[in-house]
């Protein structure tokens, strides 16, 4: 009988991975960052710039890695390169965090005697956000011990900008070109009562601008309330803001008057902490414009 001949090995399918240059092992995402974060310690620490060769020999990593890392961290600005000599230093980018973190942990701080101040006068939780590209982030509550059932927020949250009172509150103080930019996005329903149609809410940031408060009556969870009031900076920038959380039979809507009045009067001494007179014009322009109103 005739030998079948021998099975051919099939050719090798084209390897669709990147090749790695000698010596050098592959990094997924986490350690991609990581190998991020030690070139811009290394750049911190060293107080100058640097360049490629002294930056790998530092981090014992090799010079293509370093590369990489150095051309994706200039592209979004956290470094910057010399053109005369080609080497590295701290970009812009890291001082506006910096400068942003710095405010944030700063106003976090002056604002922990006004979360007890509030939560013990009000009976509610107390809640301090700081605005994050037109969007509020909770950096810190004050959970009321005063209720049977309580309502708590954990820091880190984020309220959405169109149906929530920190949302809008931060939305009405944002640029016109942040606004917009949120009211062309869509917008979800997080109950029946939400806040969708962005005539009606660019409506109600005027509003917001006349009365410094906003109230969101069961937008993100059904028969609960929220009152906030803006905290200023340095004139008119919005630094964060101030609110309660608590059952609608608590903070109605409209809210009470001491309600408003408390987180207004926390949030203007803030403010003044911050080189801002907001609340001081405000009240001025609140006078004139009920004096007008009382001529006949």
């Amino acid at each position: 009988m005739p030998r079948s001949p021998a099975a051919r090995p099939s050719p090798p399918k084209p390897s669709t991975r990147k090749s790695l240059l000698p010596g050098e092992k592959k990094l997924n995402s986490v350690e991609a960052v990581k190998v991020a974060v030690r070139v811009l310690d290394e750049l911190a620490l060293a107080q100058r710039a640097m360049g490629v060769t002294e930056l790998a020999e530092a981090l014992g990593e090799t010079k293509p890695r370093v590369h990489r890392h150095l051309s994706t961290l200039r592209e979004v600005g956290l470094i910057e390169q010399d053109q005369a000599t080609d080497r590295y230093r701290l970009g812009w980018r890291v001082f506006q965090l910096g400068e942003a973190a710095g405010t944030q942990f700063d106003l976090r701080s002056r604002a922990e005697p006004y979360l007890l101040r509030l939560r013990d006068e009000l009976k509610e939780t107390s809640v301090l956000a700081v605005p994050i590209n037109g969007s509020p982030m909770v950096i810190a509550t004050m959970d009321n011990i005063y209720a049977r059932i309580c309502i708590s927020v954990k820091p880190g949250n984020r309220p959405l900008p169109h149906c929530s009172a920190l949302g809008r509150l931060t939305l009405a103080f944002s640029p016109a070109v942040v606004q917009e930019e949120m009211l062309s996005a869509p917008m979800t329903s997080e109950t029946p009562q939400s806040m969708t149609d962005p005539a009606r809410i660019r409506k109600r940031l005027g509003l917001i601008h006349e009365q410094f408060y906003e109230v969101c009556n069961g937008e993100m969870m059904l028969g609960v309330n929220t009152i906030a009031v803006p905290i200023f900076r340095n004139g008119d920038v919005l630094a964060g803001a101030l609110s309660i959380v608590g059952s609608i039979q608590n903070v109605p809507n409209p809210p009470r008057r001491k309600q408003v009045e408390t987180l207004q009067a926390c949030a203007a001494e803030l403010s003044a902490q911050l080189n801002s007179d907001a609340y001081q014009r405000w009240q001025l322009r609140r006078k004139a414009h009920d004096m007008l109103n009382a001529l006949v």
